[in-house]
C-alpha cells in the first residue's frame, strides 16, 4: 500500500520532537492520513472521521505516537551513561522550568519514564579474539523434521534419540519459559547430574516479561549451577530456537541478560565443552516437561527477583495497550463493524470493498434519515443486485431485505 509504504513514514518522522506542537498543526497531519483513508475505503465525505480511520484499519497519529515514543525513550533510557542523550535523560527533573514543555516533559506526563529498564551495553562483552569453539548452538535435531508438520510421538522419539546420544558423563540441563495470560511470568531449570543429584529451581520474572527472555533467564540460572561442576560437559535443552539463534548470534548480543550468559557460556568453556540443543516442547520429554511445570509454578510465586524489561517488552506492552483500544469499534448507531479493516479483508475487487465499506458505515444513496434514524427505502435485493460482490463477502448479509435500519442488516 503506497500510504503505509512511502507517506505514513514520512508523517512519523521526528514525532519525538513535533508531539510538542499545537494541537492545530498536528490535526493538519491527521488531516493528510484521514484523506489517504478516504481514498483507501472509498468513503464518502460525510462519513465520520473515526469510521474512516477504522474501516482502512490506520491508528489514529496520536496513537502511534505514544507507542513508538516508548520505544523510542526507553531505548535511549537503556544506554545509560554510555550515552549523551540517555543521561540527560537520566538525570532530567520536572521541575527544571527551560524543560517542562519540551519532549521529555511530554513524555514524562505521559508516564513513559517509569519503567525500570534493562541495560543495554553498546560493546561486546568479549574481546574480539576471543573463540567458543568448545560451544556448539544446534537449532534443528538429528534429523530435520518440522515440528508442525510432525506426529508428536515422531518429535518424541527423535528427541530421546538424540538425549540418548550425550555422554553419561554429562550434565544434562532442560530450561523453560512460562506466560500466563495475565501477563504472569516464570522460569524454570531441571538437571540430573552423573551422581544421582536432582536439581530444580523455578523462580518469577517481571510482569509483561516475554517468553523468550524468561527462556534466557532459566539458561542463565542453568549455567550457574552448572560452574559447581568441574570437567562436565555441560548439555543445556531448551524447546526455544529463539533462545539458541540469539546466542549463536553472540558478538552482536548487546543486552545485560545475554551478555551475562555470553560470559558464563565462555567460562564453562575453558574447562568443558558446551552445547546448546532445541527440542520440541510438550511432547512427553521427561526433562523438559518438568522444566515447564517448574517455569509455571514459579509464574506463581509472589514476587520477582528482578523489576527489569527489555525496551522490546515495554514497546510491546504500549502496542498491546493501543491495539486493544483500537480494536472497540466507533460508536454510532448505524455503525455495525466490529473489526478494524474488515471491508479490505473482505473477498471481491477494489469496487466490492467500497460497496461493502459504504454499506456497513450507512452512507449509501439508498438510506434516507426517517424518524431520525437511516432507513432502506428500496428493497435491499434490488440493491445488492447492482453489486459485484461475491457470496463469501455477502454471507453477513442473507435474510436481509425489504425496508429496516441499516444497522440491522449485520445482525441477522
Amino acid at each position: 500500500m503506497t500510504y503505509t509504504a512511502l507517506i505514513c513514514p514520512v508523517l512519523e518522522y521526528g514525532y519525538q520532537v513535533y508531539q510538542v506542537a499545537s494541537q492545530t498543526n498536528l490535526n493538519k497531519l491527521e488531516r493528510v492520513q484521514l484523506r489517504a483513508a478516504r481514498i483507501i475505503t472509498g468513503l464518502i465525505s460525510c462519513c465520520s472521521k473515526a469510521i474512516v480511520l477504522y474501516e482502512a484499519d490506520l491508528q489514529p497519529l496520536s496513537m502511534r505516537i505514544r507507542t513508538n515514543s516508548a520505544k523510542y525513550i526507553s531505548k535511549l533510557q537503556s544506554l545509560g551513561s554510555f550515552n549523551r542523550t540517555s543521561k540527560f535523560i537520566l538525570q532530567w527533573t520536572s521541575n527544571q522550568r527551560l524543560k517542562k514543555d519540551s519532549p521529555v516533559g511530554v513524555m514524562w506526563k505521559q508516564g513513559l519514564l517509569d519503567f525500570n529498564i534493562e541495560p543495554s551495553i553498546p560493546f561486546s562483552c568479549l574481546t574480539p579474539n576471543t573463540s567458543l569453539d568448545r560451544v556448539s548452538f544446534n537449532d534443528q535435531l538429528l534429523s530435520s523434521a518440522p515440528k508442525h508438520t510432525q506426529h508428536p510421538e515422531m518429535m518424541r522419539q527423535l528427541s530421546l534419540e538424540l538425549i540418548n546420544n550425550i555422554p553419561s558423563q554429562a550434565l544434562v540441563l532442560y530450561t523453560d519459559g512460562s506466560k500466563s495470560d495475565s501477563g504472569r511470568t516464570g522460569s524454570g531449570v531441571y538437571a540430573k547430574a552423573e551422581d544421582g543429584l536432582i536439581f530444580r529451581c523455578r523462580f518469577r520474572n517481571p510482569d509483561n516479561c516475554s517468553v523468550f527472555r524468561s527462556e534466557l533467564l532459566a539458561i542463565r540460572e542453568a549455567l550457574n549451577f552448572a560452574l559447581h561442576f568441574e570437567n562436565s560437559d555441560i548439555y543445556v535443552l531448551t524447546d526455544s530456537k529463539s533462545s539458541i539463534q540469539y546466542l549463536n548470534n553472540w558478538p552482536e548480543i548487546r543486552e545485560k541478560t545475554g551478555q551475562e550468559v555470553v560470559s558464563k557460556i565462555t567460562t564453562l568453556s575453558q574447562k568443558s565443552r558446551v552445547c546448546f540443543q532445541w527440542i520440541p516442547s510438550h511432547v512427553g520429554v521427561f526433562g523438559n516437561e518438568e522444566a515447564d511445570v517448574l517455569a509455571k509454578e514459579g509464574s506463581a510465586l509472589p514476587s520477582a527477583s528482578s523489576s527489569e524489561l527489555f525496551t522490546s517488552e515495554i514497546y510491546s506492552i504500549h502496542k498491546a495497550i493501543a491495539n486493544s483500544a483500537w480494536r472497540n469499534p466507533p460508536t454510532h448507531d448505524w455503525y455495525a463493524g466490529n473489526h478494524p479493516g474488515l471491508s479490505l479483508q473482505s473477498v471481491g475487487t477494489r469496487s466490492a470493498q467500497t460497496a461493502l465499506a459504504r454499506l456497513r458505515s450507512g452512507h449509501i444513496k439508498s438510506l434516507k434519515f426517517i424518524d431520525k434514524e437511516k432507513t432502506f427505502l428500496l428493497a435491499l435485493v434490488s440493491v445488492l443486485l447492482l453489486l459485484p460482490i461475491s457470496l463469501t463477502a455477502l454471507a453477513p448479509l442473507r435474510g436481509s431485505c425489504g425496508v429496516g435500519r441499516a444497522k440491522d442488516l449485520w445482525s441477522c
